[in-house]
């Protein structure tokens, strides 16, 4: 099995008041009325993840402090009756918030999607592979109908950054085949250069947006790197 992961991103909230609107968002819309947070540092982790997060019944978040212009909430595990997924609340977030707020989902390696709302309205979506979870090859239209448009980042990109960099990483693969009309009869593209590792394009994203650093982005395999992370001044929540 690849690596899963789903991280939301806040722009310029504070810690607190995420924390506040995502309990009243999975009280109210989720009907999670229990949360409670767990007691986490850096000694301990592991074993809390063990015995307390894991395996264990309900929703589980990590809500870091701010760093940089960015707030991060990382989804540990999902285990409930009706199971939903953090980038379901991309766009509740951004509304309670009145902000931007950008979800990612890695998807066993294969794929990476992403979610950018702001105050209540979607912007942009991405699907590093449109192609993916279709049994028949996508029409032309279908496919355009589903393209990213990375303008509605202008206002969140880093001084001396630009809009075509973030396009490129982007496109890579298999928007680059589709656009190449390099797409063999099943829609996946031909040449072996066209294949990307997505936890790597990820990554680029997360270190091009410095959404945690601009030479880090522990969260595409956040299992791995939770000990690069100061987890002192972490929330963990958990839901049920």
């Amino acid at each position: 099995m690849g690596l899963f992961s789903t991280v939301l991103h806040i722009y310029k909230g504070s810690q607190h008041e995420v924390v506040q609107e995502l309990i009243k968002e999975l009280r109210e819309t989720k009907e999670l009325q229990k949360v409670s947070r767990l007691n986490i540092k850096n000694t301990n982790i592991e074993k809390v993840l063990t015995e307390n997060v894991l395996d264990c019944y309900g929703i589980f978040y990590l809500v870091l402090p701010e760093k940089g212009h960015w707030i991060t909430i990382i989804e540990l595990n999902t285990r409930i009756e009706t199971p939903f997924y953090l980038d379901d609340l991309t766009n509740s977030m951004s509304n309670r918030l009145n902000s931007y707020a950008l979800s990612f989902h890695l998807h066993d390696d294969d794929i990476l999607l992403y979610n950018l709302d702001y105050k209540g309205s979607s912007i942009d979506g991405y699907n590093s592979n449109y192609q993916y979870f279709l049994h028949e090859r996508a029409g032309k239209e279908d496919v355009l109908s589903q393209r990213h448009t990375p303008e509605a980042f202008i206002e969140l990109i880093p001084e001396n950054k630009n809009i075509d960099t973030l396009n490129s990483i982007l496109n890579e693969g298999y928007w680059d085949a589709f656009d190449n009309d390099n797409l063999d009869e099943d829609g996946v593209p031909n040449d072996e250069k066209y294949f990307i590792d997505e936890q790597d394009r990820f990554e680029r994203i997360g270190k091009f947006l410095e959404l945690y650093t601009p030479d880090d982005y522990p969260f595409a395999d956040w299992f791995n790197n939770l000990k690069k992370i100061d987890l002192s001044g972490c929330h963990l929540l958990k839901a049920e």
